[in-house]
C-alpha cells in the first residue's frame, strides 16, 4: 500500500472527510490505488461503514458513510473488485446495509459480481446466506435466480419445476454455499440436496410458503444440507414463524449435528444457538414444545445456559434460568 492510500484509508476508517477530500483533491490518482490485497480505498471505506462487514448489523458513523459518498462523487469505480472477486457490494450486501447498496447500486456496482470465483456468489447471496432477504430491494435484479434465491424471498417457485423433476435454472449458481471460512462442502447438486438447501435459506428468511412447497416436493425438515437444518437456521435468525411451521410438520427441535463454521457447533442443537444469538422468540418456542435445554454441545461442554452466558445473551439466559427453577 502507498503512503498516500495508507493515509486516505486512515481518513476514511475515521470518518474524517476534510482530511479525506484533501486526499481526493491533491491526490486524485489514490482513487485507483490499491493495497496488497487489491483493496482500493472505496473498499476500505465500506468495510469501514460497515463495522468490517459485522454480523449483527454494525450501523458504521454518519460521518463513515459521509466519506464513502465522497469517494464516490469523486469517481471510484463502485464494482471494483479485490484479488478475491470481493467488491464494496458484497459488503454492503453480507453487512445488510441497505442504504449503503442502494448508493453503490446507483453509482452503477454490479449486482452480478461474483467473489472467490464462485458461480453465485453475488452479493445477494451473501445477504440471503446470513438471512437478509430485505436487501433484495435494493441488489435487483435477483441473481442468480435459481430455486434456493426464489425460495429466501417467498418468490414463486413453480418456474423451477418440471414435472417430478427441477429444471436447469434451478441449479444455476449454486457453486457459492457460504463464506469462504466456512468448510468445504461436496456437493453433489442432486435434487434432493438442492430442495434441501433451499429448504434451510427458506427458513433463516422466515419465507413458510416456500417451505410448505419445498416439503411438498420432498424437501426433508430434518436435513442438514450444509452446517444446519432448517430449525437451526430459523432459531439462529429468530424467525419465529418459520421455526413454528418446522416443528408443527415434523422437525426434531433436539437434533445433534455440526453447524455454522468450522468447529463453532459441533453436535449442537437449535436451542444452542437460539440462546448464543438470544432469540428469545425461538428460545421460548422450543422451551413451549418441549425441547431439551440440558442437552450438551460436542465442541464447548455447554448446555443452552452456558451458551446463552458465554455470549451475554442477558434476557435468553433469564428465561433459561427460570425454566430450570
Amino acid at each position: 500500500m502507498t503512503e498516500v492510500l495508507e493515509q486516505a484509508v486512515k481518513a476514511a476508517r475515521d470518518g474524517n472527510l476534510e482530511a479525506l477530500r484533501a486526499f481526493l483533491s491533491n491526490s486524485p490518482s489514490v482513487l485507483k490505488d490499491t493495497d496488497g490485497d487489491g483493496r482500493g480505498l472505496l473498499d476500505h471505506a465500506c468495510r469501514a461503514a460497515t463495522g468490517d462487514i459485522a454480523i449483527p448489523l454494525d450501523p458504521g458513523s454518519p460521518e463513515q458513510h459521509a466519506v464513502v459518498e465522497a469517494i464516490l462523487a469523486a469517481g471510484a469505480d463502485p464494482s471494483a473488485a479485490d484479488n478475491d472477486g470481493w467488491t464494496p457490494l458484497h459488503s454492503a450486501g453480507m453487512a445488510g446495509h441497505t442504504d449503503l447498496g442502494a448508493r453503490l447500486v446507483k453509482a452503477g456496482a454490479r449486482v452480478d459480481a461474483e467473489a472467490y470465483g464462485k458461480a453465485g456468489g453475488s452479493a445477494l447471496s451473501y445477504a440471503l446466506f446470513y438471512a437478509k432477504a430485505y436487501m433484495a430491494e435494493v441488489l435487483s435484479p435477483v441473481y442468480p435466480d435459481n430455486l434456493r434465491a426464489a425460495a429466501a424471498l417467498g418468490a414463486d417457485l413453480g418456474r423451477f419445476v418440471d414435472g417430478d423433476s427441477l429444471t436447469p435454472q434451478a441449479y444455476e449458481g449454486l457453486d457459492f454455499y457460504a463464506p469462504v471460512f466456512f468448510p468445504a462442502w461436496e456437493r453433489t447438486k442432486d435434487r434432493q440436496e438442492v430442495l434441501d438447501e433451499a429448504l434451510s435459506w427458506a427458513s433463516r428468511n422466515n419465507q413458510c410458503e416456500s417451505m410448505a412447497a419445498l416439503v411438498d416436493l420432498g424437501g426433508d425438515v430434518n436435513a442438514s444440507a450444509f452446517r444446519g437444518t432448517p430449525l437451526l437456521w430459523a432459531c439462529y435468525a429468530d424467525k419465529v414463524d418459520a421455526a413454528r411451521w418446522l416443528l408443527d410438520h415434523g422437525a426434531d427441535p433436539d437434533l445433534r449435528h455440526d453447524w455454522g463454521g468450522e468447529g463453532h457447533g459441533v453436535s449442537a442443537v437449535a436451542m444452542h444457538l437460539a440462546a448464543q444469538n438470544g432469540a428469545v422468540g425461538c428460545l421460548t418456542l422450543l422451551l413451549d414444545r418441549g425441547a431439551d435445554p440440558t442437552i450438551i454441545d460436542g465442541a464447548h461442554g455447554g448446555d443452552a445456559l452456558g451458551w446463552a452466558e458465554y455470549s451475554g445473551a442477558t434476557e435468553a439466559a433469564q428465561i433459561l434460568r427460570r425454566r430450570r427453577a
